[in-house]
């Protein structure tokens, strides 16, 4: 019997479960003229979420206003900010790098509407969302919020966008997180 619901192959959006990205790699697609995360979840499933201009312009002052407030009262910001975003650097380049996530012809993409956030104690809840049942969530510590600035400046710059949109104190110069970096989330 029929009662109406299929099953989805492993990595399709689902409406009852959000895909939980552990890790992704951000690039910049010409063709579209968008950002997409190649995501991939703790069992292996993957999927490509487009992200346009608009809605980037909207988030990436919402992120750099979060760090900003963690800024110790009577510090300049753009000191703090820049040599804490330097130190990040720093420890991302000691690590070993993360294999890229590939999409491959299965892999589901989707366009994200919508990006809400959340607070948590070590940064933000970020909850990607497109038509249907495309869903995504992805917990960003603030030490990643601080990479994936990083990552989405360079792909701005690969894509000639205008970068007045990210802080002064992210600097002018292209950091070592570049396009198509990736993001272990843990």
């Amino acid at each position: 019997m029929n009662d109406g619901t299929q099953d989805l192959p492993s990595g399709a959006p689902s409406e009852e479960r959000p895909f939980a990205v552990q890790t992704f790699t951000a690039r910049y697609d010409p063709a579209e003229d968008r950002i997409f995360l190649n995501a991939v979840d703790a069992t292996g499933a993957k999927q490509a979420i487009y992200l346009t201009r608009r809605l980037m312009d909207q988030i990436i002052p919402i992120v750099a206003k979060h760090l900003e407030e963690k800024t110790p009262k009577g510090v300049p910001a753009d000191v703090v900010q820049s040599m804490t975003q330097e130190r990040v650097r720093q420890a991302r380049k000691a690590e070993p790098p993360a294999e890229p996530v590939q999409a491959d012809l299965e892999t589901p993409r989707w366009l994200c509407t919508m990006i809400q956030m959340s607070k948590q104690p070590a940064g933000l809840a970020v909850t990607l969302t497109g038509e249907a049942a495309c869903k995504a969530q992805i917990p960003l510590a603030d030490p990643h919020l601080r990479t994936v600035l990083d990552i989405f400046r360079n792909s701005y710059a690969r894509a000639g966008w205008d970068l007045r949109v990210f802080p002064e104190w992210l600097g002018s110069a292209k950091a070592a997180a570049g396009q198509g970096a990736q993001v272990r989330l843990n």
